[in-house]
């Protein structure tokens, strides 16, 4: 497929996307993260590793496999299997209090990924990287800063922003009206959600809808999303209310389209090209087993898989520091 009729092939996702999250905002989300989730996570952690993950540096991998590994851990000893740690006050603060912590995780590893992309000299990779850390210590205090890196980096910022960052970077290089057209209709949407009608009595969610959204903690992103647009206090969240509606239209949307704009773009990314078959067949048994997970108890799915969903955020910040990189030459060359 050449490039053209791909970018053809993402205006048509957009609008799918957008459509369906119109009218299946909730829904649409928990499917395509329990679905679609998985399959992206797995084939892009492969990718990126066929591409050595953009760093030059080897101790990459391993700092951000040690990341992912620490922020899984406490919610790994939040499930049920678990319960007899609530009498452990050690345990019980692993998992509640060390969380917080944790976040800065999401910091230090952006300034790592600048420091090894941007720098050359160890020495400057080392100022950089500790500059990081200080800033992290300093941050620790102020709540803004926790919502930004320990909420809002790894979900909408990286399923959004970033997911449109690396449109415009890849058409940098095609230069395509299409392409650039795409860019305008992902900035377009959350225009159009804000002043689109919303009939509160057309939706009607499930309890299972209701229960998988809130038990695992997703309405927490649209509470802070509402917090932050100066819509709400960021305390209150109603499956009904037409600002919630709204958010979580986007929410829908930005999730939705992340993974399409994945794997429309195949044939052009190359992911698939070194994909042996005992890779594919691996791949293809993960992800059958994860999408049962789901199935079988959404949250079970949710926390045993949220290593591969943060190892594969995690390793996509070189590729984002890369397109930043690449669009502010661009920007400043014009």
């Amino acid at each position: 497929m050449n490039t053209s009729r791909v970018d053809l092939l993402n205006t048509f996702l957009i609008f799918l996307s957008f459509g369906l999250a119109y009218f299946l905002p909730f829904q649409l989300f928990l499917l395509a993260y329990a679905i679609l989730g998985p399959l992206h996570y797995f084939t892009e952690i492969n990718w990126i590793r066929d591409k050595k993950y953009f760093v030059a540096n080897k101790n990459w991998v391993y700092i951000i496999a040690g990341c992912a590994v620490l922020l899984s851990i406490p919610a790994i000893l939040k499930l049920p299997l678990f319960d007899f740690l609530k009498e452990n006050k050690i345990a019980d603060q692993i998992r509640f209090t060390v969380p917080t912590y944790l976040n800065s995780l999401f910091l230090i590893t952006i300034i790592i990924a600048i420091a090894f992309i941007g720098f050359k000299n160890k020495k400057q990779q080392w100022i950089i990287v500790g500059s990081g850390v200080v800033s992290a210590i300093l941050m620790h205090r102020f709540t803004l800063y926790h919502v930004i890196f320990g909420i809002f980096l790894p979900t909408i910022i990286h399923v959004y922003l970033f997911t449109l960052l690396f449109m415009w970077y890849g058409n940098l290089k095609k230069n395509s009206r299409i392409g650039y057209l795409n860019v305008g209709l992902m900035l377009l949407v959350p225009v159009i959600i804000v002043f689109i009608s919303v009939d509160q009595g057309f939706y009607d969610f499930s309890n299972q809808v209701k229960s998988n959204y809130v038990e695992n903690n997703f309405h927490v992103l649209n509470a802070n999303i509402s917090k932050i647009l100066g819509l709400t206090d960021g305390t209150k969240f109603f499956f009904y209310e037409i600002i919630d509606l709204k958010i979580q239209m986007f929410i829908a949307f930005a999730y939705t389209y992340h993974y399409l704009n994945w794997f429309s773009k195949t044939t052009i990314i190359g992911w698939h090209k070194k994909m042996s078959s005992k890779k594919t067949v691996l791949i293809v048994v993960l992800w059958g087993a994860s999408v049962g997970l789901y199935f079988y108890d959404y949250k079970v799915g949710l926390t045993l898989l949220l290593f591969c969903s943060l190892l594969h955020v995690f390793l996509e910040f070189p590729l984002n520091v890369i397109s930043i990189k690449a669009i502010g030459k661009s920007i400043f060359k014009s």
